[in-house]
């Protein structure tokens, strides 16, 4: 791609829907696409649209998600499976495809991911890559904007064209290395793995599980924690449907405190000194029905929540992790790829328990045969 200042500094802004089907007939035979979206999400649980930036090799364009009103063709361009969509960090962006759309952009591309594979880290940012790959310096001087202020301003136009204007050259020189360490597999599977994520995020079958996420659960008896599995539900539900982030709603602190507590009564509810008073205040009834639902059973599918590790399975664990760190190191990719810390504390648990065991999905596929013998024999 040829950088020149007209592409990155004179990006198209499409108002238009007679513009965005034309474009979209043109990007329709494109087998890469870069995206990237603005937004805000302050003070509302659903991200605030205020941008889509496209980069199709030639130019950047900027869709205008406040006067554009027929998606339909790029839909159909984010759905296009034999367009590659090519992103940076893009699980948040993720939720807001699918927030907007209600779609997800397939298959992507994550250059963040990429870079974790061929030693760049395990987080560089985007004008990091940029240095890194193309050795061009780029600013983020409107990383706080508000995406949602009208007219846009220069600098933002020119801040939301740059972090996408790179991302094809970004995209052919990672996937060349890839292909040449037989890792783009592997990242093929991280993406889709993203990309699951980001349907879990707003699948309610994922919400009985919220539970197990909130720190100190594993303090709770099985009946409270089937309180508690009720009460962060109620939360999901609550925060969708009055566009605030869960903690708004009620602090998780709020929720061990009356799964522990299980008040009967409002005056039991008011003894509780360390609940939010304005979560009283607002939601006492609704709280005392959850957590007083007559003949109350813990689910069959409730997962117990794990003890914290006694010595000896910190022990075991670092044994893990130090197996981690040599092979990443063997392979030059950052470790955290391989096998994060939440991702080991299972397969520790479980190796206490019996030495035979299936091993874990989380550690399967590409990772399993790079993992699997080695920690078997460090730990024997």
């Amino acid at each position: 791609m040829n950088f020149t200042s007209e592409v990155l500094t004179n990006p198209v802004l499409i108002t238009s829907n007679e513009e965005l089907i034309q474009l979209c007939s043109k990007w329709n035979s494109l087998s890469v696409l870069a995206l990237d979206t603005e937004f805000i999400r302050i003070d509302t649980f659903f991200p605030k649209l205020g941008l889509i930036q496209v980069c199709d090799d030639g130019g950047s364009f900027l869709l205008d998600p406040l006067t554009l009103t027929d998606w339909a063709a790029f839909n159909a361009i984010l759905s296009n499976t034999s367009i590659t969509k090519v992103l940076h960090s893009c699980s948040e962006d993720l939720v807001v495809f699918k927030e907007f759309f209600g779609i997800l952009p397939s298959p992507i591309f994550d250059t963040q991911k990429a870079a974790a594979f061929l030693g760049y880290g395990y987080s560089i940012s985007y004008q990091n890559l940029v240095k890194a790959t193309l050795k061009i310096e780029i600013s983020k001087g409107e990383t706080r904007s508000d995406w949602l202020r009208r007219p846009l301003s220069e600098e933002q136009l020119k801040y939301a064209a740059l972090d996408v204007a790179y991302l094809p050259e970004i995209y052919r020189i990672l996937q060349g290395l890839l292909s040449q360490k037989l890792r783009l597999s592997w990242l093929q599977a991280e993406c889709t793995e993203m990309v699951k994520s980001a349907i879990s995020e707003v699948s309610e079958s994922d919400w009985e599980s919220c539970y197990q996420n909130i720190g100190s659960a594993w303090k709770l008896d099985n009946y409270q924690l089937a309180i508690l599995q009720r009460l962060c539900i109620w939360r999901e539900k609550e925060a969708r449907k009055r566009d605030k982030p869960r903690s708004w709603i009620a602090k998780d602190s709020d929720l061990i405190s009356l799964a522990e507590r299980t008040p009967r009564d409002r005056n039991s509810l008011l003894s509780i000194s360390e609940l939010s008073k304005f979560l009283i205040s607002r939601d006492s009834d609704t709280l005392l029905e959850i957590i007083n639902t007559p003949h109350l059973e813990a689910p069959p599918k409730l997962t117990p929540i794990d003890l914290p590790l006694s010595a000896v399975l910190r022990g075991t664990l670092k044994k893990c992790q130090a197996v981690v760190q040599f092979k990443a190191e063997e392979l030059g990719i950052a470790p955290e790829m391989l096998a994060r810390k939440k991702q080991l504390v299972p397969l520790v648990i479980e190796l206490n328990k019996s030495r035979d065991f299936p091993w874990p999905d989380s550690l399967s596929g590409w990772r399993q045969p790079l993992l699997e013998s080695a920690i078997r024999q460090a730990l024997c």
